[in-house]
């Protein structure tokens, strides 16, 4: 695996930690942005070697950690003021497009898993920035949070019933989210439904995960939704994106692959590839079918650029 690192210096004065993977001569440039919000981008150490093993693809992976991810700088999310100047959406996608502009990625692909499909979604929706991608990859991301809602309260009620439900959402509204019950019970979800890689620890998972920026966002954990992203929708739009599209699901994945196929049928250029026996990390849980699907649409994108 050949790789570069990269500080990338903000203009607002914070720096972020970013690294390059794969072949610097290939044609083929992804900048990927990881979920949480707030995780890591540990996950793409790999994607050059596995999109060439398993896509047949030679590609340069981009990756970086969004501002107060784990290495990468942070405000003092302690004051208020800087939770209100930092941690906003449009400051997020703004940063995605400054990031690009650092790298000095033009025409690429970007693709962003769960948060970070949600600033791929707003990336493409905003034409001054959509005019540098030649396509975005929706990664286990709905178009609405009320749909991702939806699925994770049906996902634990098929797995616990309304008793132990009841019981849950008792610890929720109390805030005593180190209950062993509550943690057992989140475990199995994360285990069914997070990544399904039997040797996956959800603790150890989220061990480098930015509490302040993830439950600002989130919530407490992927399985409830109380933080600045509940209300996020950005359905109606669709029709606005002219790129070609991927979205890209586990069949067991926390975000419904029902509300994939209302957003395929409203989009311009749309494909659906569904990872079967996947969850919410698909790519590390069943990597050789992810990066097959993730080959095989750029090359129909590289086809209708020649």
């Amino acid at each position: 695996m050949k790789h570069r690192t990269q500080i990338l210096h903000l203009k607002n004065g914070f720096d972020l930690w970013g690294a390059r993977f794969g072949n610097p001569d290939a044609k083929i440039k992804i900048l990927a942005l990881h979920g949480g919000p707030g995780d890591d981008a540990n996950e793409f150490i790999p994607w050059a070697d596995q999109l060439q093993e398993f896509g047949g693809l030679d590609a340069e992976i981009y990756a970086y950690e969004q501002l107060g991810s784990f290495h990468s700088e942070s405000p003092d999310f302690s004051k208020q003021t800087e939770v209100d100047k930092y941690l906003t959406l449009d400051r997020y996608v703004q940063e995605v497009d400054e990031v690009r502009a650092l790298f000095g990625l033009d025409n690429f692909y970007l693709i962003g898993h769960s948060w970070g499909g949600m600033l791929t979604y707003e990336y493409m929706l905003r034409p001054d920035f959509a005019k540098h991608l030649k396509a975005g990859i929706v990664f286990s991301m709905t178009d609405n949070i009320a749909d991702y809602v939806d699925q994770i309260n049906q996902e634990r009620l098929d797995m616990f019933g309304e008793q132990e439900v009841a019981y849950m959402q008792g610890i929720e509204k109390s805030g005593d989210f180190a209950d062993p019950r509550y943690h057992k019970d989140l475990v199995a979800l994360y285990k069914a439904h997070l990544n399904r890689d039997p040797n996956y620890d959800p603790d150890q998972g989220m061990a480098m995960m930015a509490e302040p920026v993830y439950n600002h966002f989130q919530g407490n954990n992927e399985f409830v939704v109380t933080g600045a992203m509940k209300g996020w929708d950005v359905s109606q739009r669709l029709d606005e994106i002219n790129l070609p599209v991927l979205l890209t699901s586990g069949e067991d994945d926390t975000m419904p692959i029902a509300s994939a196929k209302k957003s395929l049928a409203h989009l311009k250029h749309g494909r659906l590839a569904v990872t079967k026996d996947g969850g919410h990390s698909h790519a590390q849980d069943h990597p050789a079918e992810f990066f097959k699907h993730l080959g095989a649409f750029i090359r129909e994108v590289e086809v209708d650029n020649v």
